[in-house]
């Protein structure tokens, strides 16, 4: 099995040749809204920008990017789009989607294709069948819990095993993938760079006034804000001077904002939206409290210590545990145990001394996770598989 530090497949020399090489790489993602995935992409073509011509193609188009990236990054969309239901029609708007994917691709011709998120994923593997380009797919999620739709998920077997590399971003997301359907000398495990300025501006944005939890994320399921609503009622009751903000956008904010309200605590909750530079937002807050039902390798979790706040999370399947030593840089709390979590909350806001101690630990991610240590592993990757290709 490959590991971060042994990627190729003999070509060594080739690879080395290549290090020095301007190469033309193609990265590509359904959208750049905001989301983890989405942020990652848009870091590795603003790192690569300088060195190497870099195409960020995606479905959407650029005017509705929330991430903005550097001038030399060629952005092309595709203009992909389904909103129809019948059947018929539907199979017809995508088979029509996958060829122009590929007139897209063979027409930018690059050395190699990195593709972000699963059904992403397999349509670029379809879209590049016969084609003689390498395609490196990175799974951002938990695959069982996130689950997928067909005939995504049927396909996404038959078209993996094509795939030049599968990048898994921790490594106990290989449970979840089964054993058969995948050819496992193809997985790499690299986790999500990091990448907080050093200088973190202020924001005009949103300012907090008050003693401050703080959450990131889109406003999904996935993300738990509902448990972490009915938690903080709890804690309010011991602690009704604090506050939570939770800092994103998504399908689930009309239930959240009726929740709050059911629960009597809508004047201690604020949904801002999304921001354009959360690091100053998240510096001022005082503790971080991720709820998630499941995870990748979570983006904003890293944020949140990378500015150095302490953090609580619950365990969840999966990334946490990668990223939080428990009672050392932060509080990993039993798997959707609302009542250990709310614990932990009230118990933190009383131990300033604690805070302080797992600020100071967390602030040791940006080396850990350092985007120019995990883009000289993304540069292994990509040189051994163009050496391949030649």
């Amino acid at each position: 099995m490959h590991s971060l530090f042994s990627i190729g497949h003999g070509n060594f020399f080739k690879s080395e040749a290549l290090k020095g090489r301007k190469m033309k790489i193609l990265l590509y993602i359904s959208s750049l809204t905001s989301g983890g995935a989405e942020k990652v992409a848009s870091m590795m073509a603003d790192y690569w920008a300088e060195k190497h011509n870099i195409i960020l193609l995606t479905d959407s188009f650029p005017k509705d990017d929330f991430f903005k990236v550097n001038k030399k990054v060629k952005r092309v969309s595709t203009g992909f789009k389904v909103s129809e239901k019948r059947l018929f029609r539907k199979l017809l708007l995508h088979f029509s989607g996958l060829k122009h994917l590929r007139t897209v691709i063979r027409k930018e011709d690059p050395d190699v294709i990195i593709s972000h998120m699963d059904v992403t994923n397999v349509r670029v593997l379809l879209a590049t069948m016969g084609l003689n380009v390498p395609v490196i797919v990175e799974d951002h999620n938990n695959p069982e819990m996130k689950g997928m739709p067909q005939p995504w998920k049927f396909l996404k077997p038959l078209t993996y095993k094509y795939a030049y590399n599968i990048v898994l971003l921790t490594k106990d997301l290989l449970n979840y993938y089964p054993k058969n359907l995948y050819d496992h000398n193809k997985i790499v495990f690299i986790p999500n760079p990091l990448n907080i300025p050093v200088e973190k501006s202020h924001s005009n944005e949103y300012i907090l006034k008050n003693p401050t939890f703080i959450a990131l994320g889109s406003l999904t399921d996935q993300k738990g804000f509902d448990i972490l609503l009915r938690v903080f009622k709890k804690v309010l009751k011991k602690k009704p001077e604090w506050h939570l903000t939770i800092l994103g956008e998504g399908p689930k904010r009309a239930a959240l904002e009726k929740l709050s309200i059911e629960l009597g605590i809508e004047n201690n909750v604020f949904m801002p939206g999304r921001v354009k530079n959360p690091y100053s937002i998240l510096k001022e807050a005082d503790i971080y409290v991720m709820s998630s039902r499941y995870e990748g390798f979570p983006v904003a979790l890293c944020e949140a210590m990378g500015v150095g706040l302490p953090c609580i999370s619950f365990n969840c399947p999966t990334g946490p545990a990668d990223i939080i030593i428990h009672n050392k840089n932060g509080l990993l709390i039993d798997y959707l145990n609302e009542e250990k979590l709310a614990n932990a909350m009230a118990d933190l806001i009383e131990n300033p001394e604690i805070r302080k101690k797992f600020s100071k630990e967390a602030l040791k991610i940006n080396e850990t996770l350092n985007i120019n240590n995990i883009m000289h592993k993304w540069n292994k990757l990509i040189c051994d598989s163009i050496s391949e290709r030649n």
